[in-house]
């Protein structure tokens, strides 16, 4: 998905305005190592959530609680909610960033869980 391959970009440019080219010990240099660690923060959080819903998705499939499209439809809305909240809402929050990266999973869990 994009967050994989913008999302560090993202963290360190947008949201820390950090800068890789910037003098050693410089401020903005500190500031992208801090969204350097926030990214890798936040994919772990990603990876333990899509492990813990896509579990959850196929227990429910499979105890045909629900009709798969009323388990996938709420995965594409949180998507879409996070990504509207990534995009306009985020600021320069480190932990907000880190909560809409973390979210983001769901379409694509929703998508891989639900045949």
């Amino acid at each position: 998905t994009a967050w994989n391959i913008y999302g560090g970009q993202w963290f360190t440019n947008s949201v820390f305005h950090g800068d890789q080219h910037a003098p050693e010990g410089s401020e903005q240099k500190i500031a992208y190592s801090e969204g350097n660690a926030a990214f890798s923060h936040g994919g772990q959080a990603r990876s333990v959530l899509q492990l813990i819903s896509a579990l959850a998705i196929i227990t429910i499939l499979l105890r045909r609680w629900l009709r798969p499209r009323l388990v996938y439809a709420p995965c594409i809305f949180i998507g879409a909610v996070v990504s509207l909240l990534a995009a306009f809402a985020v600021g320069h929050s480190g932990v907000f960033a880190m909560v809409c990266m973390t979210w983001s999973v769901m379409p694509e869990t929703g998508s891989f869980a639900i045949p």
